[in-house]
């Protein structure tokens, strides 16, 4: 059974078609956003992929500091297994006791493995938030900054109040409380 979505009284030819291509495009856009919004590079087609090194320059710090061991490959056959582990990838273990034991393989840059444990890792879970709380703190810092700087602007044409003197085409002007006069 097929339905059409029509005006009541019959309507033009075609109309019948208009709701589900508008529907269809509202929610193409609503998705469209959403994506545009999310702090996930995968989603967001907009979002600037970090580069490895750049993965691994917030990553590894973030790692220190919350109790990881940075175990570094001093030979040439656990290079060869460092490089066979998925790069710049958290991945955890479990040991014969049950507990976990977390790991990250850098085998590009500081080319070592880093360990920890359970412990180390909601440390690290914490850091990651708290990072991402202050960044998005700064941003939204910086978007009022922007903003009140616009207000104090006015609208276009016009300055920000004061007095000021301007030259242009051989003339003399003043400006005073946001509207400017040139003889």
């Amino acid at each position: 059974m097929k339905t059409q979505f029509t005006k009541a009284g019959g309507g033009a030819k075609g109309q019948g078609a208009r709701f589900p291509w508008r529907f269809a495009i509202a929610t193409w856009l609503l998705a469209f956003a959403a994506c545009a919004t999310t702090n996930s590079g995968s989603l967001n087609p907009f979002a600037t992929q970090k580069t490895p090194q750049q993965q691994a320059l917030e990553v590894e710090p973030e790692l220190e500091a919350a109790g990881f061991s940075q175990l570094p490959a001093t030979t040439a056959d656990q290079d060869v297994k460092l490089k066979t582990l998925p790069a710049l990838k958290l991945g955890y273990y479990d040991d014969q006791n049950g507990a976990k034991h977390y790991w990250l393989a850098d085998p590009d840059f500081c080319k070592c493995l880093f360990h920890g444990d359970e412990a180390s890792y909601q440390r690290f879970e914490n850091i990651k938030l708290e990072n991402q709380v202050a960044e998005r703190d700064r941003r939204a810092v910086e978007m009022q900054q922007q903003q009140q700087q616009q207000m104090m602007m006015g609208p276009p044409g016009f300055g920000p109040p004061g007095i000021g003197f301007g030259g242009g085409s051989g003339g003399f002007g003043f400006s005073g409380g946001g509207i400017g006069f040139s003889f």
